[in-house]
This record gives C-alpha cells, structure tokens and sequence, in this order.
C-alpha cells in the first residue's frame, strides 16, 4: 500500500499513456485499412493528455526533477540555501493555491452549466478536475520532498 502511495501518480500517468497509445493506433488502424475515422478517439487522447501533464508535473517534485536553472542556487550554501529553498516551497504553494482556487470554481462552473464534450458528451468537469488535484498533489509532493531533505518518500 506503501508503494502505491509513494507511486500514485506514476502508476495513473502509465495506464493513460497506455491507454491514449492504444487508441491511437485503432484509430490510425482503421483509417488505414478500413477509412473509418474514429472522431471519439482524439477527444479521448486529448483529455487523457491533460490529466498525464498534470499529475507528471505532481511527479515530479517527489524527486525535485522539475527544470530550473541552477547556475546561482548552486553557488548558495548553509542557511541562504535552507532560506532559498523554504522560499521556493512558499512561492510554489502559493503559485499551485491559485490553481486550487480558480480551479475548483473552473470545474464548479463546468458542473453548474452541464457542459459536455463536443462528440463523446463527456462530462468537461472530468477533464476540468486534473487541475485542483494536480494542485493539491503537487503541494504535497512539494512538501514531502522538502522536508525529507530532497526525497518525497513516506518514512515508515
């Protein structure tokens, strides 16, 4: 239960990657060999990638992997560095609070209206959803890695 957690967004980035790769290929499939457009399937693609950017980007502050430059933190060392490194946790969860709020009123607003997708008529609050939680999942992940020195791993 452990791993799950520690590996939660890995594990649901994996089973939409694969499911968006084997949608294409049927789609590109039966184009090919039967010219039968499959619409839904780029819709499906579509939604699936937005909730595998977001939880990728959640994922990525377990192991502090996000892109930066690092020329003048590097240089830093003793306190200005613990400074500069609670600063950038402050200024990030800031950032990813904002997400929370405007996105939790984006997807309210998408369930208050009954919006759908143009041809699957999926809910659009479905897809809206990978924006608060990929939010809260960040802050989280930030935190952990954090306060366990670099390393978001649950201490048992």
């Amino acid at each position: 239960m452990k791993h799950l957690y520690e590996s939660f967004e890995e594990y649901l980035c994996g089973i939409a990657l694969v499911v968006m790769t084997l949608v294409t290929f049927i789609n590109v499939f039966s184009r090919k060999v039967s010219f039968i457009n499959l619409s839904f399937t780029q819709e499906l693609v579509t939604s699936l990638f937005v909730w595998v950017c977001c939880l990728a980007a959640a994922a990525a502050f377990k192991t502090d992997s996000h892109m930066g430059f690092s020329y003048l933190t590097d240089k830093l060392t003793g306190g200005v560095k613990r400074i500069h490194a609670l600063l950038r946790c402050v200024l990030i969860t800031a950032n990813y609070a904002v997400w929370l709020i405007y996105g939790i009123g984006m997807v309210m607003r998408q369930y208050h209206y009954h919006m759908h997708t143009g041809v699957l008529e999926l809910p659009i609050w479905i897809i809206g959803l990978a924006i608060p939680v990929s939010a809260v999942l960040s802050i989280v992940r930030l935190w952990q890695c954090h306060l366990n020195g670099g390393k978001a791993q649950i201490q048992e």
